[in-house]
């Protein structure tokens, strides 16, 4: 039909529909662009990550984005244990989740031999890992959730094998207060009953005092076995307090026993040059059976 013979309103009516679509597929293309990431998060935080540190995923699952934010595009979701590298020092966007306010970063990992990149959601990493280079096994942990009404953060520890796969977890609280900073080490198990490793989860501040709080778990090949919690802490030199637990391969009292020596001592003349320190010492011994230990009378 020539177009000369469509009565004026059909004509008007068409053009409207041809604006209305353009104007349509305009809209959903704008909704469909990915997240800037340029709002960098300036806080510090526990993982202070940077590009030498070596983490993995801690979550069940993490998803990595495409963009640092949950409505970017999904690139992938990789399973507990996967090794990750952070690519750049500073974090994206940060966002509430878990009781935690925390920032994604860009990251790079392997899938089926490939190297992959993307964004991920720092709170679903590892704080700190450690391998043994004897087995291969790999010692983390990480923040499962934080409790702001009592401020403690809900912590997991996790051995997985070379092949990834979860071998043993143990849990526990840590009430943080200023705490700005966490490392772990793996040890040998000091000559204690049962005890292959030692493995020691360790939370600490940058300032005077501000306690640093040690976990330690001796593992047997299958459990992480809880140890007695430590705890140190100084006050600019005027005072401070410290403990340690002192092991069969020190002692050398019997592989069933662990001594946790207490120290304390405070300036008794701060005037003086060369400060003398009132001390006190103290200990308190603990019957180890393999898997638990027990205060003794």
């Amino acid at each position: 039909m020539n177009l000369k013979y469509i009565p004026s309103y059909r004509l008007l009516a068409s053009l409207f529909l041809i604006s209305f679509l353009c104007f349509q597929s305009q809209f959903t293309y704008a909704q469909e662009e990915e997240p800037a990431a340029f709002v960098v998060a300036e806080d510090y935080n526990l993982w202070s990550v940077n590009t030498e540190k070596e983490a993995a995923v801690f979550a069940n699952m993490a998803y990595v984005r495409k963009m640092p934010s949950t409505k970017s595009a999904l690139v992938d979701s990789i399973p507990m244990g996967t090794p990750i590298r952070f690519l750049e020092n500073g974090g994206y966007n940060a966002m509430q989740l878990r009781g935690m306010y925390l920032p994604w970063y860009k990251i790079a990992y392997e899938v089926n031999n490939q190297q992959k990149t993307g964004y991920i959601w720092v709170g679903l990493v590892s704080l700190d890992k450690k391998v043994d280079p004897a087995t291969g096994n790999t010692f983390l942990y990480g923040i499962a959730w934080h409790n702001n009404e009592e401020n403690y953060d809900w912590v997991e520890a996790k051995v997985f094998d070379k092949n990834q796969q979860l071998i043993a977890k143990n849990s526990f609280a840590n009430y943080r207060g200023e705490q700005s900073y966490a490392t772990s080490e793996l040890i040998d198990g000091e000559n204690l009953k049962d005890s292959k490793l030692i493995y020691n989860v360790i939370f600490a501040g940058e300032a005077c005092g501000i306690p640093t709080t040690t976990f330690g778990f001796a593992w047997d090949g299958t459990n992480l076995n809880a140890l007695p919690k430590l705890s140190s802490v100084s006050d600019a030199g005027v005072y401070y307090y410290s403990e340690e637990l002192e092991f069969p391969k020190k002692h050398k009292k019997g592989n069933q026993l662990i001594i946790k020596k207490m120290e304390e001592g405070e300036v008794i003349d701060e005037t003086k040059e060369e400060l003398e320190f009132n001390i006190k010492k103290s200990e308190e011994r603990y019957s180890w059976d393999g898997k638990k230990y027990h205060l003794m009378p």
